[in-house]
């Protein structure tokens, strides 16, 4: 379980790594620099490993729908949604991933969703929108279209772990990982390149840091430390990672950031959590669920 919180606090982190990196950096090229930097770590592990990506048609188009969707989307809107909101806001609408994916399951896959579920459906709704401040009068112009790029990023990476589920499981998790990544860092790098051209680049010291620490560790070193946990204690155990990300990352905000408190991040924090938790309730006997994605 210790690796269990190693993995919250990185990915709690990283939400600090974006905020920073993404004062001087355009959206896009904070994504496609973690992209392309997490692809390295992983490939060096697969190298270690002797391990090779497969990269037939079939293959490279599962790596790129999953790519565009758990990558090159949520990333990118994560980035942009950090120059308008805080970064603790960010992590907690974030944190409806479980929540999306369970909804998309139902629909792409065919899987009931029992009553409880429905019901965790609905509360993490709630909890997305008490934290958001809906109904508040300071979610006005750009903080409401950050909230929901946050958002949106949660419905990306739903989006690609259902696919995954269904096209990927016959590949070993790392090396389907490495194809994602490896094919996400080529279709972005001319994005990337161009907007960073138009929009400018402007680097100090802790920018580098922490483009740096969310590529090397909030991404590849994570990945791989994810796919170790689940392979320790199993997919739906290593799911709880997902309650703790968010009060890392609240807690980062506010004493590293000095973001604002608001007591809606708490309560909003905790009805999505209660959600998540009635979602992946499960019988007794199961089927095993797959991992997390990184935010």
């Amino acid at each position: 379980m210790r690796r269990l919180f190693v993995l919250a606090f990185i990915w709690g982190w990283s939400f600090l790594f974006i905020k920073v990196a993404g004062e001087g950096l355009t959206p896009t090229t904070v994504a496609w620099t973690r992209i392309a930097l997490g692809a390295g770590v992983l490939y060096a592990v697969l190298y270690g490993q002797r391990r090779r990506v497969p990269v037939d048609r079939a293959s490279l188009r599962h790596y790129a729908v999953v790519t565009i969707a758990g990558n090159i989307v949520p990333f990118t809107l994560l980035a942009w949604g950090e120059q308008h909101i805080t970064s603790a806001l960010t992590a907690v609408l974030n944190a409806s991933t479980p929540l999306f994916t369970a909804l998309f399951a139902a629909i792409g896959l065919a899987e009931r969703l029992r009553p409880v579920q429905i019901a965790g459906l609905a509360l993490g709704v709630v909890g997305v929108a008490v934290a958001a401040g809906v109904g508040a009068s300071d979610l006005e112009g750009s903080s409401t279209a950050g909230a929901l790029a946050a958002i949106f990023a949660g419905a990306g990476y739903g989006v690609a772990f259902v696919y995954m589920r269904r096209h990927l499981v016959s590949y070993p998790p790392i090396v389907a990982a490495t194809g994602q990544l490896a094919t996400g860092a080529l279709l972005l790098f001319p994005v990337a390149a161009a907007t960073s051209v138009a929009g400018g680049v402007s680097l100090t010291p802790t920018r580098v840091a922490s483009i740096l620490l969310l590529g090397v560790l909030g991404t590849g070193v994570a990945y791989v430390l994810n796919y170790r946990i689940i392979a320790d204690i199993g997919a739906t155990k290593a799911s709880l990672v997902t309650y703790i990300i968010p009060v890392v990352a609240v807690v980062v905000g506010i004493l590293v950031l000095d973001e604002p408190f608001e007591a809606r991040l708490l309560v909003g924090g905790a009805l999505t959590v209660a959600g998540i938790a009635a979602v992946n309730h499960r019988p007794r006997v199961r089927v095993p669920e797959p991992g997390v994605l990184s935010p």
